[in-house]
């Protein structure tokens, strides 16, 4: 059915919303819904568009676009605590059956 992708800042204040799509960076599907996250591929400012995953770290694809260039830290279950927006997002099979999903991110910055 769907995945949902809330955005907050680092205080819980939420930012914004959106329905996840598939082959698109979580960066470019907060961009289309007018929540802005910062990227600066190839400016020498990676991690810029990095967020901590608060909540459905198990749906996360972190090379969803591209392996990113600095590999995020791991919990003790094996799931990415953090999310580089511009290459990651979310996992087909998660986008395409029959249940409804949630994604919280927290921005760092």
């Amino acid at each position: 059915m769907t995945v949902t992708i809330t955005i907050q800042q680092p205080t819980g204040e939420k930012i914004g919303s959106f329905i996840a799509e598939d082959n698109r960076s979580i960066s470019q599907m907060a961009e289309k819904n007018n929540i802005d996250i910062p990227v600066s591929c190839c400016q020498w400012a990676c991690y810029v568009c990095a967020c901590k995953v608060k909540w459905g770290n198990k749906y996360i694809q972190i090379d969803k676009i591209m392996p990113p260039a600095i590999l995020p830290e791991r919990d003790t279950e094996g799931n990415f605590k953090e999310i580089m927006t511009c290459v990651g997002g979310i996992k087909s099979e998660y986008i395409k059956d029959q249940e409804n999903h949630e994604v919280i991110l927290e921005k760092l910055i």
